[in-house]
């Protein structure tokens, strides 16, 4: 027998295929991506911005990465901490980007109506810094940038949501395949080199203890 539970699962993915072949419905800020949006605008804004300053669109230098604030361990530690937080909104070039776009837009459909806006942003922005700090402590010398530590952060919160009540056992089922296949597979493409699986790690782990540390602190106000 088809559940309500199961229905509403397909409709959301269904729904979600259908509005990422529509960029233009994830840049407006709204509904249950109103987040996603805003950390959706900021980023592709950036990435305008290093495009009008003659930044090369497809493979930019190390050097040209670090001027706009790429992390690493050199010029992070030596008082340019702020580098943990720049790097999460720049990317090498215009593949990079559109990965972590994808990434990001998938992850909205489960995670930000589960936390709501506030909860999003501090997920977001605390698994990037972890991402980033796992970055320089594990490489001596790796330019690194991207928002896929944050992402990655999100999915951690996923995962661990997973184990609460968070989804419904249909949603659970579904949710892990979808998640799981992404964060796997880009993991396992991490192996091949030139990809910084210590920042995806870092978000990772970082993500799924804050994010149910989040989902719980809100299930708690609820109850007051």
């Amino acid at each position: 027998m088809i559940t309500f539970f199961q229905i509403n699962f397909g409709l959301k993915i269904k729904s979600f295929w259908y509005n990422s072949n529509n960029l233009l419905y994830y840049l407006i800020p709204k509904d249950d991506h109103f987040a996603t949006s805003i950390v959706l605008d900021l980023t592709i804004l950036v990435f305008v911005a290093m495009l009008f300053s003659g930044i090369h669109p497809i493979s930019p230098s190390g050097s040209e990465l670090l001027e706009w604030g790429a992390n690493r361990r050199f010029e992070t530690t030596n008082g340019a901490w702020w580098r943990l937080f720049t790097s999460m909104f720049v990317h090498g070039g215009i593949m990079h980007l559109i990965l972590n776009i994808s990434g990001l837009v998938i992850a909205a459909v489960f995670i930000e109506p589960k936390l709501g806006r506030t909860n999003y942003f501090i997920l977001y922005i605390l698994s990037g810094l972890f991402g980033s700090l796992a970055s320089i402590y594990w490489y001596t010398n790796t330019i690194s940038v991207g928002a896929s530590g944050a992402i990655f952060g999100l999915y951690g919160a996923i995962l661990s949501l997973v184990l609460t009540n968070a989804y419904s056992p249909t949603e659970k089922k579904g949710t892990l395949i979808i998640i799981g296949i992404y964060a796997g597979i880009n993991l396992l493409w991490g192996l091949k080199g030139g990809v910084d699986n210590a920042a995806h790690i870092g978000g990772l782990l970082s993500g799924a203890v804050v994010g149910i540390i989040l989902y719980k602190l809100k299930q708690r106000k609820k109850s007051l």
